[in-house]
């Protein structure tokens, strides 16, 4: 009877454990997805700055375009320098694209940066279909 006993246990425990495990593994997947997007945060912030600091190229508009994944920037000037860079640090998301707008003239004066990737590790570990994911920042120019 004390054999059966320990037999039962043992088992209760194997689930219990087998239980831990799915839920480390889970949380392992919704954390990299909690760092894509404190990345695409971050790197929406920094652009937002250097655009700021270029208020000449920012009035004639220069930095409103469309980056997709596994492009070039086809801007020229001082602009290409500011995206080039920043265009290096996105493209190392997974399927990493961005679309920028910020309109030139006097009226102007909000951009909005929306960086995308492809997050299929957290939201399958979330229980979502795999998909983009994105981060859009709104701030005035």
């Amino acid at each position: 009877m004390t054999l059966i006993e320990i037999l039962v246990a043992i088992v209760v425990l194997s689930i219990g454990l087998l239980g831990l495990a799915g839920l480390q593994l889970k949380g392992l997947q919704v954390g990299q997805g909690s760092t894509y997007r404190w990345q695409a945060a971050m790197m929406a912030e920094e652009l937002a700055d250097r655009i700021r600091a270029d208020p000449i190229d920012a009035q004639a508009g220069n930095f409103t375009l469309t980056l997709a994944a596994g492009t070039a920037p086809s801007v020229t000037g001082t602009t290409l320098a500011t995206i080039t860079d920043w265009w290096a640090n996105v493209s190392t998301l997974p399927g990493g694209a961005a679309t920028i707008n910020a309109p030139g003239g006097p009226s102007g004066t909000q951009m909005s940066i929306t960086i995308s990737w492809l997050d299929t590790r957290a939201q399958t570990g979330s229980g979502q279909a795999p998909g983009p994911a994105s981060f859009t920042l709104i701030t005035q120019r």
